[in-house]
């Protein structure tokens, strides 16, 4: 039962879905195919618009996500979570990244170092020197990220990727693609076990 899941780093949503994916393969035996793609190029591709500015002046709803989303921190306990203090955030060249660690097969190294970087350590990974950093610290190979995000092989697949998941039926992140139906968002993975169950 092989599930694609479409995501970017700059939503924390998708942060939450990747701490609970290790227990929901297990309960469910399903592989996850981790395609990465850019997800202002989505709301753009769809004319979609991130809660934020689409519900700006719906005080009651933009509370009430709040609310939500500390339920579901509390469920899961993620404890390390920290909503970033540069969000909104520019996160192309993370993204190749992730198209250059599968390529280097350093795959869950990278993400791991990246996505705590981005929603745990509270850093500003738009900023390549901050990124590479990281990168370093991880105990990875910079050079050899910044030669794979540079080269437009890179940057075609990440657009390529992200023109699929539109085609796809994708309008935002993050979503899980089984048997070419779509489950989008957290808090819909109930549907996604009912449907690998059936």
């Amino acid at each position: 039962m092989k599930v694609d899941f479409i995501f970017d780093v700059a939503s924390p949503n998708a942060y939450m879905v990747y701490k609970i994916l290790p227990e929901f393969q297990k309960k469910t035996g399903a592989e996850f195919d981790y395609i990465p793609c850019l997800l202002g190029g989505i709301m753009h591709l769809t004319n979609n618009k991130p809660p934020f500015v689409a519900f700006a002046e719906v005080e009651n709803k933009m509370k009430y996500q709040q609310v939500e989303m500390t339920r579901f921190i509390k469920k899961h306990s993620l404890n390390d979570f920290k909503f970033n203090s540069n969000f909104p955030m520019k996160t192309i060249n993370i993204q190749r990244g992730l198209i250059a660690a599968k390529e280097l097969d350093v795959f869950e190294a990278y993400l791991e170092c990246i996505i705590s970087a981005v929603w745990e350590k509270n850093l500003n990974m738009a900023d390549d020197e901050t990124l590479y950093k990281t990168i370093d610290e991880a105990g990875l190979d910079s050079t050899k990220f910044q030669e794979i995000i540079t080269s437009q092989a890179c940057k075609d697949k990440l657009i390529e990727n992200t023109q699929s998941a539109v085609d796809a039926g994708v309008f935002g992140v993050p979503t899980f693609i089984y048997k070419d139906e779509i489950f989008f968002g957290k808090d819909h993975l109930d549907q996604l076990e009912d449907a690998l169950k059936a």
